[in-house]
């Protein structure tokens, strides 16, 4: 494995940096916390214009089909200032699903609209009250003539009110197995509401009440899609461990820099080792958790066997995230437990990013299943 960056993906790491540092300060995250569809529009469209949203579909498709890795590294830098944008769930997620399941139809009618930015999809999978083991929704596709019915309610759809498709994971009524749909977001039938949530990120809670779509609606003509779900997800899991890590980074340093500041007896606090050997402790925690996903990446974007190490590197990204945050509370004191103080926007952030796209309960069962499995190489 290859632990440095190419002259290629450090350019890249850089044009999204710049980006995020010009287009989008905190304070432009405090007002679009505010904003009832949760979208920066502006820098998306920013976005857009590089190409971002097109960065991981194939070349068929209009996209420019880079790898895993480099996919993560964009959203590294993205998470460094907790940028929300729909990128990882329509061009990552929904677009992986698509690409995975062999609906060729399917790929050439929406991957390409999704590349150049035209559409939007959001993934409506979780439910209330169930794991994250989508064989267990309870959302119900019922088969009536040239079109199914879909009842259900979903939680947690990120961008609901912004997307222009969701892509719907129910059971059939009839026989019980997993299927998906894509659904236009002003069907008959829907209704979306912003549900709360810690991180203040665009959530939404969406009802299916005999919502109706044509057969051709179905992803690959309503085939089992529990194993595309799957192969999307591990993909999925790459780019989360790297927005855990880049967010704990900036947090890291941000509290670096205020200890070298904040003074108390005669001296910056930072000079202390109660504090300094916390803040060294942390970085390397980070530094670690950046190498597991940079690992799963590249064992992803070279053939190899990567799932084990895309849920380890999520598993362990995110449980850092969650520390090094709230070290940054610590060292700020009592001022970083206010809503005006930086630090609490990374805190908020750490356990939903944690809980959200599988909890850790579910990727140890995962991390067990795919180590004990003698089938499974390179793991």
């Amino acid at each position: 494995m290859e632990l440095g960056l190419s002259e290629e993906q450090t350019l890249l790491q850089d044009m999204v940096r710049q980006l995020c540092e010009d287009r989008f300060p905190f304070e432009a995250l405090r007002q679009v916390e505010k904003s009832p569809d949760g979208l920066p529009r502006a820098f998306w469209q920013d976005l857009c214009e590089l190409g971002v949203p097109g960065i991981a579909i194939a070349e068929q498709f209009g996209g420019l089909a880079m790898g895993l890795f480099e996919t993560a590294l964009i959203h590294e830098q993205l998470s460094r200032h907790l940028a929300p944008t729909p990128h990882f769930i329509s061009s990552i997620l929904a677009a992986q699903i698509l690409a995975r399941s062999d609906d060729e139809a399917a790929c050439s009618r929406w991957l390409p609209r999704i590349a150049d930015a035209s559409l939007i999809v959001s993934v409506a999978s979780a439910e209330p009250n169930i794991s994250a083991d989508i064989t267990r929704v309870s959302t119900v596709f019922e088969r009536s003539g040239n079109a199914v019915r879909i009842n259900g309610t979903k939680y947690f759809v990120p961008f609901a009110t912004v997307a222009d498709q969701l892509l719907v994971i129910g059971h059939y009524l009839e026989t019980g197995g997993i299927a998906a749909a894509i659904v236009p977001r002003e069907a008959p039938g829907i209704s979306i509401r912003a549900q709360a949530n810690l991180a203040t990120e665009p959530y939404f809670h969406v009802a299916f009440n005999d919502v109706v779509v044509p057969n051709e609606g179905l992803i690959n003509g309503g085939a089992d899609i529990t194993a595309t779900w799957h192969g999307a997800m591990y993909r999925g899991l790459v780019v989360l461990a790297a927005q855990a890590v880049g967010a704990a980074r900036r947090i890291h340093e941000i509290s670096t820099a205020y200890a070298k500041e904040r003074e108390a007896f005669g001296r910056p606090i930072g000079g202390f080792q109660s504090i300094a050997h916390y803040l060294a402790d942390a970085l390397v925690e980070i530094e670690g958790c950046q190498t597991l996903f940079h690992q799963a990446g590249w064992l992803h974007d070279n053939g190899r066997a990567f799932e084990a190490a895309a849920a380890i590197a999520k598993l362990q990204a995110c449980a850092m995230f969650r520390k090094v945050s709230a070290l940054g509370i610590q060292v700020h004191g009592g001022l970083g437990y206010t809503i005006e103080a930086d630090p609490q926007l990374f805190f908020r952030r750490a356990k939903q990013w944690q809980l959200l796209n599988w909890d850790d309960a579910y990727l140890e069962d995962q991390i067990a299943r795919l180590t004990i499995d003698g089938e499974v190489e390179d793991v």
